[in-house]
């Protein structure tokens, strides 16, 4: 006679595999998140934009023409304080102009001093533009000695790292529309692999952008858009709230998966531009049709 005790244990066993594999096999949500659902992560990245900037001047270069170079710090939230280089053209006659928010990539202590942040400084500053390229919260001469890698932190640490260096670059464009060479109203923002991470998350936080132009970027982080942690910097949650009008420009050798998957949930206006070529672009090499997709928008 069969022991019924047993029969009964392995239909259990059976029950909690099955249950299991429903579990695993079922797929990861990649869909933006309600409006509810993100306003409720925006308020993570509130912060009060009357915060006095107690923005200084540290040191101005005026022998590189057409433009001049101003190193400059300002405040953040909790005390930081960003170090940036700021450029204007010399020949403004007092006339206010558009202006860039540049983000730069992952470049550990190279931070804004890496050649691809200042390549695009200097093509951006010979279109007649105010440039603005600050180092983000752990880079640059933010870096220090224990600094922890992000596969260190743990999920809060990287919460609130990504929300303070989002915040930098927020009060990098406060300090922006602060300066008197600067026409508040034609902002556009520029970011590079990290920098284009960060760049849809601020974007899709910000309604004061002109444009936005995006380099090899794509739908970040792999998990689902409505886990605990992930949806606090998810690209394809901030994605679909940017207002302003969006270029990207991406490498094949990135593979085209990520950045068609982001390029879907973009709004109108938008524009994808591939090209056959590494993560890495020379800005040198493939600046003319950002440089003309900006000026599109901020002519």
């Amino acid at each position: 006679m069969v022991n019924k005790a047993i029969v009964g244990v392995v239909a259990g066993l059976v029950f909690v595999a099955a249950e299991r594999r429903s579990i695993a096999e079922e797929p990861v949500k990649r869909e933006p998140v309600s409006k509810g659902v993100f306003e409720s992560i925006a308020d993570y990245y509130g912060y009060d934009r009357s915060l006095p900037l107690e923005a200084k001047t540290i040191g101005v270069w005026p022998h590189r023409a057409p433009y001049v170079i101003e190193k400059v710090a300002f405040g953040s939230t909790h005390g930081e304080r960003v170090s940036a280089f700021f450029t204007h053209p010399k020949e403004a006659n007092g006339k206010r102009l558009p202006a860039i928010l540049l983000l730069h990539g992952n470049n550990d202590f190279w931070g804004k001093s890496e050649d691809w942040a200042l390549d695009w400084m200097d093509i951006l500053s010979r279109e007649g533009w105010c440039v603005l390229v600050a180092d983000c919260y752990g880079f640059g001469e933010r870096k220090k000695a224990d600094t922890l890698s992000w596969d260190e932190m743990g999920p809060y640490t990287r919460r609130d790292r990504l929300i303070q260096a989002v915040t930098d670059y927020r009060r990098g464009l406060d300090y922006l529309c602060s300066r008197a060479e600067v026409d508040a109203s034609k902002v556009a923002l520029l970011g590079g692999s990290m920098g284009g991470y960060h760049g849809t998350l601020v974007a899709g936080l910000e309604d004061r952008f002109r444009a936005v132009a995006l380099t090899v970027v794509g739908a970040w982080p792999e998990g689902a858009t409505d886990d605990r942690f992930l949806r606090f910097g998810h690209t394809l949650n901030f994605a679909p709230r940017i207002s302003a009008p969006v270029l990207m420009v991406n490498a094949t050798g990135d593979g085209r998966e990520g950045g068609e998957e982001l390029f879907r949930v973009m709004p109108e206006p938008k524009q994808q531009i591939w090209y056959e070529h590494g993560h890495y672009m020379p800005p040198r090499e493939f600046s003319k049709d950002i440089v003309s997709w900006l000026h599109k928008h901020l002519d």
